[in-house]
């Protein structure tokens, strides 16, 4: 059985849900740095640290996955998508391919078409185009490469354009995509770990890859909350860190009967048993470290009260098979100064 199955109570306390990012936030003041992804074959700079979201995406009849990179730079949204659509994709046309990707493209963002031309990037066919609604200015380069649509775009309010547009849809590139064959099952791959910063959740950890972005609105005796998820799924293990705002229902209460009740709650939600626990802390900020096994699944996992503000870190891998890496991401949690308002 696969793990996000074996771990289904686990995830639906922490909603894994993979929403497209949309809203706008304050300007980014960090240094362009090239950002890899050797696993959707694709090399871009962006100006900070892309969100990135996994969606399940009818085409054909069938459903693919749809993975995006984001950036929001002040008022604009730079944006890669990568869709592989397997053996079919790479037998289709790739000129029909990308005229059925614009069209519906555009489609999608309501808008019309103001300029177009064919293009490549090394052997993959592609096309440009420039499309305006009525509220944004869209920059978009198209390309197909052995059946896997990539999709560079830059929106814009229609009379904010982003100045770094072409700096951005230039700086894309393709990797060589890991084949499917490359390596036996159970064949260890090589890791680059990484620190990986979410200043607006005030944290950073270190992951094996990119984590999964995800939030989501859940309901507890605190009301309705925003849950937000990074997600990592190495070999048979899942690596999650949650984060959660109970804003100024947390204030007066007694951060060690919130842990406790954290920790209950993660346990209940998989159907497991306590295996052990003990308070930590993280400088000032109370915190409790626990192991819990179900039937199918052992959980590690550390959580803090910091404010208002729950974070939870947690390895999730088959029982009787220990992640040998569990104890390096759960020390790499950090946290980051809290932001500025804007």
């Amino acid at each position: 059985m696969h793990l996000l199955d074996r771990t289904r109570g686990l995830l639906l306390a922490l909603a894994v849900a993979f929403l497209w990012l949309a809203s706008a936030l304050a300007a980014q003041t960090t240094p362009w740095e090239p950002f890899d992804s050797s696993a959707d074959g694709f090399q871009a700079q962006f100006p900070s640290a892309p969100e990135v979201t996994k969606n399940s995406v009818p085409a054909a009849g069938n459903t693919y996955e749809l993975r995006s990179y984001l950036v929001q730079a002040g008022s604009a949204a730079l944006y890669i998508g990568v869709c592989d659509y397997g053996a079919k994709g790479a037998a289709a046309d790739p000129d029909a391919m990308l005229m059925s990707a614009k069209e519906g493209a555009v489609e999608h963002m309501g808008a019309h078409i103001l300029s177009e031309n064919n293009i490549a990037l090394d052997a993959a066919k592609g096309v440009a185009y420039e499309a305006e609604s009525d509220t944004l200015h869209f920059s978009v380069r198209m390309y197909i490469a052995g059946g896997v649509l990539f999709q560079a775009m830059v929106s814009s309010p229609l009379n904010d354009r982003f100045a770094d547009t072409a700096r951005f849809l230039e700086s894309f590139h393709l990797l060589p995509r890991p084949s499917a064959e490359a390596a036996a099952p159970g064949t260890p791959t090589p890791q680059d770990w990484k620190p990986f910063a979410y200043p607006a959740d005030g944290f950073s950890a270190v992951f094996p890859s990119a984590p999964v972005a995800a939030k989501q609105s859940i309901t507890s005796d605190a009301g309705t909350v925003e849950l937000h998820t990074y997600t990592v799924e190495d070999s048979s293990a899942e690596l999650i860190a949650a984060v959660c705002d109970y804003a100024g229902t947390a204030a007066g209460k007694d951060p060690d009967v919130i842990l406790d009740s954290a920790e209950k709650d993660a346990i209940g939600n998989i159907k497991g048993h306590l295996v052990s626990d003990k308070k930590i802390a993280l400088g000032v900020n109370h915190g409790v470290a626990f192991e819990a096994d179900n039937e199918s699944s052992h959980i590690s996992a550390r959580s803090y009260l910091v404010g208002a503000t729950l974070y939870q870190l947690i390895v999730a891998s088959p029982l009787n098979v220990p992640y040998a890496d569990a104890a390096r991401f759960l020390d790499s949690f950090k946290l980051l100064p809290p932001q500025a308002a804007h």
